[in-house]
């Protein structure tokens, strides 16, 4: 990619957290609803905590203080499924569910890290677009301990 192309490509994000970042197109997600609680935010980049970790942020583009901690629920939860409304699928434009990317909300509080099962995110790989849904399934609650407790 030419360097013109990739200046044309990224942009520079204003956050409280990180100052100021630049994210590519490909790290974008945009939800046509906002996110659960934060309906005005509509869009966000996404990029990785450091390198190995598995946590990654999801930073609001159009609000420098609204970030979020995220976990891919599989790696530590290999029996988490649940079933994508038609309404849900709609919403995303997904058409192959083999584009559809899981992450799961982090909690950090009082040393406790818990991952929010109950309302995950699901976001269509091929468009970018997402939609944190809320499940109905009484086994996922809202804090799920990602740290074994010794």
């Amino acid at each position: 990619m030419t360097q013109a192309l990739k200046e044309m490509t990224a942009m520079q994000i204003e956050t409280t957290r990180f100052g100021t970042i630049e994210v590519e197109q490909g790290e974008m997600i945009h939800f046509p609803e906002g996110m659960l609680g934060f309906e005005s935010a509509s869009d966000f980049c996404i990029f990785n905590h450091a390198e190995g970790s598995p946590f990654i942020w999801m930073q609001s583009t159009n609000e420098p203080d609204l970030a979020f901690v995220l976990v891919v629920p599989f790696d530590f939860f290999p029996e988490y499924d649940f079933d994508i409304s038609q309404s849900d699928i709609d919403t995303i434009n997904l058409v192959d569910v083999a584009d559809v990317v899981v992450f799961t909300v982090v909690t950090i509080s009082d040393g406790n890290v818990t991952a929010n099962l109950s309302g995950p995110i699901v976001m269509n790989g091929k468009n970018r677009f997402g939609k944190q849904i809320v499940l109905s399934n009484p086994t996922y609650k809202t804090r799920h301990s990602l740290v074994q407790q010794g």
